[in-house]
């Protein structure tokens, strides 16, 4: 019974990310909708989400861990704007899922791998497709990855690091387009 009412609220829960994507922004690459990231800067603020800021106190996990859901913000470094806004779920199988504040239309979840490297650090390796504007729905027409390098703070609430964009052509070779930035992320507790 107790697992039956766990997948209840499973279900309760994957229930909200549709009213989530009601308020993605559509962002363009050169004819391209950057999944996961927008190429031309936010053009605005993070997201204000006090509904998702920390509940009751968790008890700390020694060592803190990067497994669990997050609030990440992407700065890129070149104009120091929004990159992107985005939910991060890391799982402790070594798997990542990002949930971008991007249209849905164009992709707006992808995936990567990591692991850890260091104490509390973590390097992530992220992949996911880019769609061109004017048929979303149509295949991809490039692919990108994310190779992010981020430190846990000390009390588990925070991380903090580096991360690289690039946009790769489907035969594999690479395009001009490369961002560089900073992440920082937020918990999201109970």
């Amino acid at each position: 019974m107790n697992r039956l009412s766990s997948m209840r609220r499973l279900q309760r829960c994957l229930t909200l990310p549709p009213v989530l994507a009601l308020l993605c922004l559509l962002v363009s690459v050169t004819q391209a909708h950057a999944a996961c990231g927008a190429m031309d800067g936010f053009k605005g603020q993070s997201a204000k989400m006090p509904m998702l800021s920390f509940g009751r106190e968790e008890p700390l996990a020694y060592p803190p861990s990067v497994i669990g859901l997050w609030h990440a913000i992407y700065t890129n470094s070149a104009n120091n704007e929004v990159f992107n806004d985005s939910f991060k779920s890391w799982h402790i199988d070594g798997t990542e899922v990002e949930s971008a504040f991007l249209s849905p239309a164009g992709g707006n979840v992808c995936m990567g791998v990591w692991k850890s490297t260091s104490f509390r650090t973590v390097e992530l390796h992220h992949t996911g497709w880019l769609f061109n504007a004017a048929t979303p729905t149509a295949t991809a027409t490039n692919y990108f990855t994310v190779d992010e390098s981020v430190t846990v703070a000390p009390n588990g609430k925070t991380y903090s690091g580096t991360f690289t964009f690039k946009v790769w052509n489907l035969d594999g070779s690479a395009t001009p387009v490369e961002i560089q930035g900073t992440i920082t992320a937020t918990r999201i507790a109970i």
